[in-house]
This record gives structure tokens, sequence and C-alpha cells, in this order.
């Protein structure tokens, strides 16, 4: 299939076209045909926050690997058109240019999935529940001094519960924050998780 509209550079943010593409790359695609399975693991291995189950980070998520790869060949939507080549249902291999995009933009993609870690789709939980608490005044208090000495209304604010919530639940809003800022590479979300849990631990 050749291209109807121009292919674009990688985007300077993560998504799942330039992943899915990369991770073709990767496999060795460039030389063989790759079924799709073996196409959304390497995939999966790059980017696993972005293509695991909501309940289980550790496995695929099949529905969003063929997701990503039916988006990619949309003829009407795509801009990845013609860096595919298909082979019946479940084949696919990188075309000359497929090869060729990675290549001139190797460094970029390297930059985005292969050396740093994948953050969530921005519709993903994580992603979702690290945006809201970017929001808030508690934490936007946090990055300005670096402590937690905001009103604990407003630290119940961030962490989505209530004043009055059990501790289980206050503890279960910052494991659920701690283990999303450690796979999306949040280190300032992790610190302030820490401070939290001194300060509550304080009351």
């Amino acid at each position: 299939m050749s291209a109807t509209r121009p292919v674009k550079s990688p985007s300077s943010s993560h998504n799942n076209a330039d992943l899915l593409v990369w991770a073709c790359f990767i496999a060795g695609g460039y030389e063989r045909w790759l079924d799709v399975e073996e196409l959304y693991l390497k995939a999966f291995a790059l980017g696993s926050n972005r293509l695991s189950w909501r309940t289980r980070p550790d496995l695929a998520d099949y529905k969003k690997c063929a997701k990503a790869l039916q988006e990619l060949e949309d003829e009407k939507r795509s801009d990845h058109l013609g860096l595919f080549l298909k082979q019946g249902k479940y084949q696919r291999k990188l075309s000359n240019d497929g090869l060729k995009w990675c290549q001139q933009y190797g460094s970029i993609l390297t930059k985005l999935y292969t050396g740093s870690v994948v953050p969530s789709a921005v519709t993903q939980e994580p992603h979702k529940m690290i945006r809201i608490l970017e929001k808030t005044e508690a934490f936007q208090h946090f990055q300005r001094s670096g402590d937690v000495s905001t009103e604990l209304w407003q630290l119940a604010e961030s962490l989505q519960c209530m004043v009055d919530s059990v501790q289980a639940i206050w503890t279960s809003r910052l494991d659920a924050l701690s283990s999303y800022a450690g796979t999306n590479g949040r280190v300032d979300v992790e610190r302030f998780v820490l401070l939290v849990r001194e300060r509550l631990t304080l009351r």
C-alpha cells in the first residue's frame, strides 16, 4: 500500500502509531514477516504502560494493541500509511519507506521508546490520576516549596478522598499514585507520596 498523504516525522510526544512502527523495526520486521502477536509483544515490551491491562500492568492487552494497529492502517485517518506491508490477516513487515523512516528518525525514536520510560496514554487511569494531582493546590505547593504543609483537606483533595476517609482509603490512594509514578518515571510524584505518608503518620 502506498501512502495517500505525506508520512509525518515522529511526534515529540509518545503515541501508539510511532511505537508500533519502531517495535516492528526493533523486532527485525525490516527483513522478515512478523506475526502481529510478536509485533504486539515487542511494542508492549517497549511501552508496557500504554498497552497493558488496566489492573495487570504485567500483561499485554490484545485489544489495545489491535486497536493501535487498526488506527495505524486506517486509510482515511492514518498519517503512517505506507510504512507497513501486510500479508494476510496476521503478517506485517516494514516497507522500504518504513525502514527508511526508522533509520532517518532512529535517534528520536530510541530516545522516546528505547532509552526512557514510556508513559501511559493520556486516556488511561495512571495518567488521569497524575494529571488530576498536578492541578491541586497541595501538589503545586509541593512543587514550589518541596514540602506538604498545606491544609489536610487540600492533601485529601489531591488524593481524591475526604479528610475523614478511613486510613485504608488514604493508603490505597497513595499506593496507587506511587505505583503509577514509578512506572511513568515521575520521581516528583514519588517524593510527594513519601512526604504525605510521613505527615499522615504524625496525625
